[in-house]
């Protein structure tokens, strides 16, 4: 119940609503006890004639009397003592007024009593149905923006082993379960429960001998919804797995169609979805069974409850101890708390199910964010001396084997530097330590002198540009691809952008030029044309530190030619890191470090590198020799 409470907190937040909707709540009860006891004359007066209802009155005060002694004893608190004795008193007015009254007329008069009391119970619980459904609502509302908040600064390892489609159902479909459950739910099951607290008070001023028979009876009846407790919990819990597996293979399908489609294996894909799927059927099924089959076995047992008080019943208004009236108001009044008390037999049900969503939703909550979660509050301005890596070591946590090994590196600002090295040597985690993707396990990074740590994340990401092969374009307009993360641009800023990355031609001979609007990150677009457009948005952001892994990979020879001459001029006094798997791209470049294992193997230039004929030279021999080999 820990997680459900929790839970509730958020809808507690809004405490003016929420308080509001209970108020609400109470006063529906009691107006609904307040119509089922009005109609006591009424009934007493059908079939009775007049000197039957005047021996009724006669009796009142000493029934009521009995029924105080008997229930609170003779130390009954003040408050209780004026409640009794104004029902006492308002029951007297209503006998004297109709004691000289037809049956029909008496009738009549109930009917007018009670329709405007419907009217306004109508209108309370409305009012309680909006406030405690808005407080829920918006509860869920923050439920699912802290979430996708968290989703936010969880740290990059996260995202590679767990599936989008996992991640996606703790946002959507666990987050659906707590809705229902704190929201409408939540609502039905407050006034459900005034409405049992204030009927079975009305029951205890109608008969005390039936009520405690009542209550011993009760468990009875709600003892069908404790056998299914810890298989709802159980069966919710596999669904939700189920469900955000399903939700994992569909995401990864569609990422991976043209992928199916070359290796024609549709019909494998098809299979392993369908068995996904069944599972999925059989676990929802399970969980909605025992979910509907307690409340089912609560109102079996109340029905037969029910049949029980008929009998009791009509053996006291025979012995002279329950009137037609009263018999027939405790009755209606029993057979009312069946649906709060079927519905709140349910309710235990949803709890449990929101229990296990909100289990899954705050194991993501509570998760450690690592470095992104960690801000510094140094500003700093612009770079003027130098990048150093001060001996760094970096280990993937839940791995045990370095990636990077003490690198000790320092990087003089406005100069280019390029990285080369075979597959896995540590090229890709080296950059991603300096927009604090990841932290060092050893070492620090200093920008002029300053650790990165100490540094706000927001400042110091400004400072960083990224070019990646992973093309990612959202959907949206090509001019908002461009300008993404640019807070101040103009529409002459993109052009400017795309025209130095080469990408103002195609974009204008797109049917809406700028605001033709791109898909699904942008695959309508060629390759050539998608890198293009990442190219521009980095330029725009006009950083001081860019980091190009092979940003011209997807180019053909004519764009690249092109790209590669706007990237020399733009880049000239600026800091660059370029991630090199083509060594024909980075001849020029003066500062080029060879990663092996982890660690700084060779530095300098090309020409130097080949001279000193090791590393280096046996990657350009093999490249230029047309070996495939992955660098």
């Amino acid at each position: 119940m820990k997680f459900f409470l929790r839970l509730l907190r958020y809808s507690i937040y809004y405490k003016n609503r929420f308080a509001l909707g209970i108020l609400f709540a109470l006063l529906t009860a009691l107006l609904n006890g307040v119509s089922l006891t009005a109609m006591i004359p009424l009934f007493d007066s059908l079939g009775a004639d007049k000197n039957t209802r005047f021996h009724l009155e006669l009796t009142l005060p000493e029934k009521i009397i009995q029924f105080k002694q008997y229930t609170f004893g003779e130390k009954s608190l003040d408050g209780l003592e004026r409640l009794k004795s104004l029902i006492i008193d308002i029951k007297l007015k209503i006998n004297e007024v109709t004691k000289d009254m037809e049956p029909q007329e008496v009738v009549w008069s109930a009917c007018v009593i009670v329709l405007p009391i419907y009217l306004l119970k109508m209108v309370f619980y409305l009012l309680s149905v909006y406030c405690l459904a808005t407080a829920g609502y918006r509860a869920v509302r923050d439920i699912r923006q802290e979430l996708f908040d968290k989703v936010q600064r969880l740290p990059l390892t996260y995202f590679y082993k767990e599936k989008t489609g996992l991640i996606m159902s703790r946002v959507i479909n666990d987050a659906e379960i707590v809705s229902a459950v704190i929201s409408s739910n939540f609502r039905d099951a407050t006034i459900n429960f005034f409405y049992v607290l204030t009927h079975l008070l009305i029951l205890i001023y109608l008969n005390t001998e039936l009520l405690l028979t009542a209550i011993f009876i009760v468990p009875v009846v709600i003892f069908p919804v404790t056998l299914f407790t810890k298989k709802i919990s159980k069966s919710t819990e596999k669904s939700q797995e189920r469900m955000a597996d399903l939700n994992g293979h569909i995401q990864e399908i569609i990422s991976g169609v043209r992928v199916i489609r070359t290796f024609v294996t549709e019909k494998f894909e098809e299979d392993k979805f369908k068995d996904i799927n069944q599972k999925v059927y059989r676990r929802i099924f399970k969980g909605q069974f025992y979910l509907q089959m307690a409340p089912s076995l609560v109102e079996l047992t109340s029905s037969i409850v029910v049949l029980g008080f008929f009998a009791l019943g009509a053996s006291l208004i025979y012995s002279g101890k329950f009137t037609q009236g009263e018999f027939m108001a405790f009755l209606l009044t029993l057979l009312f708390l069946l649906r709060p008390l079927t519905q709140l037999s349910q309710m235990v049900g949803k709890v449990t199910q929101a229990n296990t969503a909100g289990k899954r939703i705050f194991e993501l909550i509570d998760m450690d964010t690592g470095s992104e979660g960690e801000s510094g509050k140094t500003e700093l301005g612009e770079l003027k001396e130098s990048i150093y890596f001060d001996h760094i070591t970096f280990t993937y946590p839940g791995t045990s084997t370095p990636v990077l090994k003490d690198i000790d590196l320092k990087i003089n600002i406005g100069e280019t530097y390029a990285f080369v090295g075979t597959s896995g040597s540590g090229k890709s985690t080296l950059m991603d330590l300096l927009p604090r993707f990841f932290d060092p396990t050893n070492g620090k990074i200093l920008f002029d002198g300053v650790d990165i740590r100490d540094l706000n994340v927001k400042n110091l990401r400004s400072k960083i540009g990224i070019v990646t092969q992973d093309i990612f374009l959202f959907s949206g307009t090509v001019a908002d691809n461009i300008a993404y993360g640019v807070e101040k641009c103009t529409r002459r800023d993109v052009i400017r952008a795309a025209r130095l990355a080469h990408a103002h031609d195609f974009i204008k001979s797109m049917e809406k030029g700028y605001d033709t609007y791109l898909g699904v990150r942008g695959l309508n677009l060629s390759g050539g044309q998608r890198q293009r457009l990442v190219i521009a948005r980095a330029l725009l952001r006009d950083p001081e530190i860019m980091i190009l892994d092979e940003a011209t990979s997807a180019l053909d020879v004519e764009s690249e030619r092109l790209v590669s001459g706007a990237l020399d001029r733009l880049l000239k006094n600026r800091t660059t890191f370029i991630i090199a798997h083509r060594l024909s791209t980075i001849r020029k470049v003066k500062n080029i470090i060879v990663l092996q294992d982890g660690e700084i193997q060779e530095m300098g230039d090309h020409d130097s590198l080949i001279k000193q004929n090791g590393i280096y030279k046996k990657l350009n021999d093999n490249q230029f020799a047309g070996a495939e080999i992955s660098i």
